[in-house]
């Protein structure tokens, strides 16, 4: 008979806290992998044993403005939502 682990105290007080933790990591994990693929594709020609500085440069950019965008569409869509949730009363 296999053994289970008593699930953690945080865990069986929030299980909704618990799971919007693991959502947010999820979420986390594959805008990074996104990241990577796409400023990875942009900026890499052959993969040598280093970057070189154009290289390096290149996807410090392609992070920035990466990061920059996600930004901005999410807070666009927050004062969307933010907006239609007080037209409605």
């Amino acid at each position: 008979m296999a053994s289970q682990k008593p699930a953690s105290a945080e865990m069986q007080a929030h299980p909704w806290n618990f799971l919007v933790q693991q959502q947010a990591k999820a979420q986390l994990q594959q805008t990074i992998s996104r990241l990577t693929d796409e400023c990875w594709s942009k900026c890499i020609g052959n993969p040598g044993n280093y970057m070189s500085s154009k290289e390096q440069s290149c996807m410090d950019n392609c992070a920035r403005r990466f990061l920059e965008s996600t930004q901005f569409v999410v807070k666009y869509f927050q004062a969307k939502a933010n907006t239609s949730q007080h037209s409605d009363f």
